[in-house]
């Protein structure tokens, strides 16, 4: 069993001042000490950078603490992966800038890591909570997903993992993973979609059914908005491409087996595919689609809405 060993928390920050103070005094605030808390800020109009100074040194937090004001614009992706290379932790907490943990997060995970090493990424349930009239909602799908019962669950790869299964802001990865995936990682990929699909790759995809943070909804959560406009649904499906090629050649560098390797390129195939019938029109893409590539589907939902965006095209 490991003790002692090192945690550390990355965090990316964009004009966050109106959540950030709760959120860095929850972490402060855990039952398990964290040694270090890497901050990068993505270039904020606000006062963010200057808070978290402020923040730090009125606490005595200069030696453990500290945030990094990019030169230039990363975008989310590449912001918050320029906190993670800058950690030096044995554990590596991903955090948003407008989330409350619970006391016992760290505690809790940690501890759950120490005695199973073959936990590469190990993520948790929340309790959502809403703070403006206008925030999105979590599915019920994700929410009918949590049991709250303590259970560790441990998920392979296949058609219905191969898409993301649990929120980045509740993620703690090894060191070890990371710096064995880093090379496979591109710009633009966002961190948690990364971290969960070469995880599985790794046979070391897990989750505690335990919630161990209050995951704030509001209206800046752009993320959980639906991809009603063609252009920003073309470009996530170019993204999600790109995650599924880098996917295939870290399966392939690990040497996984022929079925691994055909669920990844059925995948790459079928994106492609939805990709043509958007942005090329080619309405005849939903036969194939249909009849020979539906479990590369998330959701059967994007079937009609797809078709019906590809009709109507950009005008």
């Amino acid at each position: 069993m490991a003790i002692n060993m090192k945690i550390s928390v990355a965090m990316a920050t964009y004009n966050g001042e109106k959540y950030l103070i709760e959120q860095l005094d929850s972490i402060r605030k855990q039952t398990r000490q964290v040694d270090e808390v890497i901050i990068h800020d993505d270039c904020s109009t606000d006062n963010t950078v200057s808070m978290v100074r402020e923040y730090i040194r009125s606490y005595g937090l200069d030696q453990n603490w500290k945030i990094v004001p990019n030169e230039k614009n990363l975008g989310y992706a590449g912001n918050f992966m320029a906190s993670v290379k800058d950690t030096t932790g044995e554990y590596i907490f991903f955090c948003d800038q407008d989330d409350i943990w619970l006391e016992d997060r760290v505690e809790r995970m940690v501890s759950v890591m120490e005695v199973n090493d073959k936990i590469m990424m190990l993520g948790s349930e929340f309790e959502p909570f809403s703070c403006d009239k206008d925030a999105p909602q979590i599915s019920e799908k994700v929410l009918k997903s949590f049991v709250g019962d303590g259970s560790l669950e441990h998920f392979v790869i296949k058609p219905s993992t191969v898409f993301i299964g649990s929120e980045g802001c509740t993620m703690c990865v090894r060191r070890e993973f990371f710096n064995e995936t880093l090379a496979f990682w591109v710009e633009g990929w966002a961190h948690d979609e990364y971290v969960w699909k070469l995880a599985l790759c790794m046979d070391g995809c897990y989750v505690l059914h335990a919630k161990t943070l209050l995951r704030r909804m509001h209206a800046g959560n752009v993320s959980k908005r639906k991809m009603r406009d063609l252009s920003k649904r073309i470009k996530f499906f170019e993204e999600l491409l790109v995650s599924h090629k880098q996917t295939l050649a870290f399966a392939e560098h690990k040497g996984l087996d022929k079925k691994v390797l055909t669920l990844l390129q059925r995948n790459i195939r079928a994106t492609e595919l939805r990709i043509e019938l958007m942005a090329e029109r080619k309405l005849l893409n939903i036969v194939p689609l249909v009849f020979r590539y539906i479990d590369c589907y998330h959701s059967r939902k994007s079937i009609p809405v797809e078709l019906m965006m590809a009709v109507k095209g950009r005008g």
